[in-house]
């Protein structure tokens, strides 16, 4: 069998393009896979955020599904917390705060002349008064209620990740004018 003769200069160049076209495949994948793990990092945390933004609005539901925020702003939760277990694994990974408590944001006490006797609603707020005209502290004409903007903000944050995120609701709510003027249900 007769060898075939190689030039001196062409030995070994052969493998060193070929270790080189290894390298570059080798750093493409590298990139790939790191591109494919920060996607799903990526992912991952906006999955987190959602769970965290998902138990704040439940949060805020139920405080506003009950007048107890109005009547007591302090515990409008038990202790002014809740807890969620987003993954249904039996522990709770969310943790809801109210803070601060619901307050009155903006209030306006409805006049008598406002009010449609008709409407049960407004039939509770109406009050009779007599005319008292030139008596020094004779009725406004305003009536028993007022409408109100309530302000309620939930800080929710997730044990594990330490996600966190605040979510503020304004409600609109018709009270009694009392606990539409307490300065304690005001807003600072």
């Amino acid at each position: 069998m007769k060898q075939l003769a190689l030039p001196k200069r062409s030995k070994g160049v052969v493998l060193l393009q070929a270790m080189v076209l290894m390298i570059l495949l080798f750093l493409i994948a590298v990139a790939s896979f790191n591109m494919g793990r920060q996607n799903t990092i990526i992912a991952g945390n906006m999955q987190n955020k959602a769970e965290v933004l998902t138990a704040a609005n439940q949060a805020v539901e139920k405080v506003i599904s009950s007048t107890n925020f109005i009547d007591n702003p302090s515990a409008a939760l038990p202790s002014n917390t809740i807890s969620y277990d987003v993954n249904g694994d039996g522990t709770n990974d969310v943790t809801v705060k109210l803070a601060p408590k619901p307050c009155v944001k903006k209030s306006q006490v409805i006049k008598n002349s406002e009010l449609d006797v008709d409407n049960s609603n407004d039939l509770a707020c109406a009050m009779g008064s007599g005319q008292n005209l030139g008596v020094e502290g004779a009725t406004t004409g305003n009536s028993l209620c007022a409408n109100t903007i309530w302000e309620v903000v939930a800080e929710a944050q997730e044990t594990a990740t330490g996600a966190k995120v605040a979510v503020t609701t304004g409600v609109g709510v018709r009270v009694s004018t009392d606990n539409a003027t307490n300065t304690a249900n005001m807003c600072p």
